[in-house]
C-alpha cells in the first residue's frame, strides 16, 4: 500500500511539473513574445492561475483518465461473446486487475476496483467451469472481497477436498468460509471437518470446526472422535473444552475409555467446575459415580495429593524468591516508585501524548486527501475553481491596495529636470523603453540586471497631453552616437531587447 500510495504521488507531481514546464512556460512564451510582444504588465496572477490548473489536471485529470479507463475495460469485458477464446479473455481480466496498482490509484480506492474486476472475473470462471490453480485463486479473492457470497464457496471446497496436505493460507480461508456463517450451517460444518480429517490439518484454529461438527452429532462424529481424542490426551488437556470432548467421546466405545473416566474422575474431587460449569460438573460426578468404590478411593487420593504438590511447590517457589528481585518487581508494578521512576514515567506519558497527537493530525491530513479523492469531478473542480480565485482575488486586493514600492532602483531613478549643460555639448544614451507604472518599471531593470546589463537608469518625466508621468528606461551614456548605436545593436541582436532610441544628452 505504501509503495503505491508512493507511485500516486509522484506520477501526479511529475505530470504536473511537465505540464507546468511544459505548457505554462509555453503559454507564458505565447503571450510575452507572439500576442503582446509589446505591452509589459505584471503576470503574476497568470502564472498562478496557469500553476494552479496544470496541477488541477495534473493530480485530478490523470486520475479521471485512469478510472475511465478502468471502467471502460470492465464494461466491455461484462458482454463476453462467446467466440472469444478463453485465455485472451483471461489475460484482460488479468491486465484489468494489475491495472488496480497502477499509479493511478490510491490503494483504498484501487482495492475497490479491484474488488470489482475480481468478482466479475471469478463469475466469469464459474460459467466455464474452470478448476484450476489460477482460478482456486481469483475464487478465493473472490471470497475474501465478498465473504457473504455464497456462490464461490463451492468451487473452492470441490477443488479443496482431493486429500492433499492444505497450507495455512488454505486452511484460514476454509476457517473465513466457517465463522463468517450468520449461523452454523451443518452442512458446510460437516464438510469442512471432513476436508480437515481427510488433510489430518490439527491446530487451534481447525479445532472449533471439529468440536462444533462433533456436538451436531453427524457421519464424521466416530473420526473425529478418534483424530482427536488421541491428540487430547497426548497433552493431558484438562481445560473445559477438552472435558466436554471427553463426556461426548465416551458415547463411542473408544479404547482410551478408563483413562478419560480418570481424568473426569479426578476432575470431580478437584471440584474447579462447580461455580464455572455446573452442567459439566454434574456429567464429572456422573461419570465418577460408576466407577467402582476402590476406584474412586484411588481418584480421590490423587487429587488430595495433586493439591498437596501444588502447595508444596507454591512454597518452596516463595522460599527461592531473591529480595532483591521481588523489591524491583514491586517497582515495576508500581507499589513502590522512585522519584526517577516517577519522573520517567511522566516523561513517557508526554512522549506517548505527542505521538499520539501527531498520529491523529497525520491521519486527519489523509483522511482528508482521500476523502477529497472521492468526492466527485463536479466537486473537485468546483473546489480548485474557488482556490484559484481566492488566490486571485487575494493577488488583486494585494496589488490595489499594498503597491509594491521600488527598493534598490530608487538610486537610478533620475528626474528629467536634472539634466542640465551647455547646448552644442551632447553625451549619448540608449533608451530601450518607456513605461507608465514604477513598479513595471524597476521590475524590467531588474530582469535586464540579471542579464549582465550594467549602467541602466530610469528618467521621470511628466507626460505632455495627459496627466502621470512616463519612466523612461535608459542604458549608458556614451561620447558618441555611433558608439551608443553599436552598443543597442548588440542589445538588439542578443535578443535583450526589440527597438531603441538614441538620446542626446546635454553634459554636465
Amino acid at each position: 500500500m505504501l509503495y503505491q500510495t508512493i507511485k500516486f504521488y509522484i506520477a501526479r507531481l511529475t505530470v504536473s511539473l511537465l505540464m507546468v514546464v511544459g505548457v505554462g512556460f509555453s503559454f507564458l512564451y505565447f503571450v510575452h513574445e507572439i500576442a503582446l510582444p509589446n505591452v509589459v504588465f505584471d503576470d503574476i496572477a497568470v502564472q498562478w492561475a496557469v500553476f494552479v490548473i496544470c496541477i488541477f489536471f495534473g493530480f485530478i485529470g490523470y486520475g479521471i483518465l485512469g478510472e475511465q479507463r478502468f471502467h471502460n475495460s470492465l464494461y466491455n469485458l461484462k458482454n463476453i461473446s462467446p467466440e472469444l477464446l478463453v485465455g485472451s479473455i483471461k489475460n484482460q481480466f488479468e491486465e484489468l486487475i494489475k491495472f488496480t496498482y497502477s499509479s493511478y490509484f490510491l490503494p483504498a480506492k484501487g482495492k475497490k476496483y479491484r474488488k470489482l474486476g475480481v468478482l466479475q472475473f471469478a463469475d466469469y470462471l464459474l460459467s466455464i467451469g474452470d478448476e484450476s490453480s489460477s482460478a482456486l485463486n481469483i475464487y478465493a479473492q473472490a471470497l475474501i472481497q465478498s465473504p457473504q457470497n455464497a456462490r464461490f464457496k463451492k468451487p473452492l471446497l470441490s477443488i479443496l477436498n482431493r486429500g492433499e496436505l492444505l497450507n495455512q493460507h488454505e486452511i484460514d480461508l476454509l476457517l473465513i468460509m466457517f465463522q463468517k456463517e450468520d449461523e452454523r450451517d451443518p452442512v458446510l460444518t460437516s464438510y469442512l471437518a471432513q476436508i480437515f480429517l481427510k488433510a489430518k490439518q490439527w491446530s487451534g484454529q481447525t479445532e472449533p470446526v471439529f468440536i462444533s461438527a462433533l456436538n451436531e452429532e453427524n457421519e464424521n462424529s466416530s473420526d473425529i472422535v478418534r483424530f482427536v481424542l488421541p491428540i487430547y490426551l497426548a497433552h493431558e488437556r484438562t481445560d473445559e473444552q477438552a472435558l466436554r470432548f471427553y463426556v461426548k467421546a465416551l458415547k463411542y466405545n473408544v479404547q482410551e475409555e478408563d483413562q478419560i473416566k480418570n481424568i473426569l474422575g479426578v476432575t470431580f474431587c478437584d471440584g474447579n467446575l462447580i461455580g464455572v460449569a455446573p452442567d459439566l460438573h454434574k456429567n464429572c460426578e456422573r461419570v465418577f459415580s460408576q466407577l467402582s468404590d476402590v476406584r474412586q478411593a484411588q481418584l480421590k487420593l490423587k487429587s488430595d495429593e495433586t493439591k498437596i504438590s501444588y502447595k508444596l511447590k507454591k512454597i518452596k517457589f516463595l522460599r527461592k524468591e531473591d529480595l532483591k528481585d521481588l523489591k524491583s518487581l514491586k517497582n515495576e508494578m508500581g507499589l513502590v516508585a522512585s522519584r526517577v521512576s516517577i519522573v520517567w514515567v511522566g516523561i513517557k506519558k508526554i512522549i506517548i501524548l505527542l505521538r499520539s497527537f501527531s498520529k491523529w493530525v497525520l491521519l486527519r491530513i489523509l483522511d482528508f486527501v482521500f476523502q477529497f479523492g472521492e468526492l466527485p469531478f463536479k466537486t473537485k473542480a468546483g473546489s480548485f475553481a474557488v482556490v484559484l480565485i481566492l488566490i486571485v482575488g487575494g493577488q488583486i486586493y494585494n496589488e490595489f491596495w499594498f503597491p509594491a514600492q521600488p527598493k534598490s532602483i530608487n538610486n537610478s531613478l533620475v528626474d528629467s529636470k536634472q539634466i542640465k549643460g551647455n547646448k552644442g555639448k551632447f553625451l549619448y544614451t540608449v533608451q530601450i523603453g518607456a513605461l507608465e507604472s514604477s513598479r513595471n518599471a524597476n521590475k524590467r531593470v531588474a530582469n535586464l540586471k540579471k542579464k549582465n546589463i550594467e549602467s541602466l537608469y530610469l528618467v521621470k518625466a511628466k507626460k505632455r497631453r495627459s496627466p502621470g508621468y512616463w519612466y523612461k528606461l535608459r542604458v549608458g551614456k556614451f561620447k558618441t552616437k555611433s558608439e551608443a548605436s553599436d552598443f543597442a545593436n548588440q542589445l538588439v541582436a542578443s535578443k535583450t531587447v526589440k527597438n531603441y532610441f538614441i538620446i542626446p544628452l546635454p553634459k554636465k
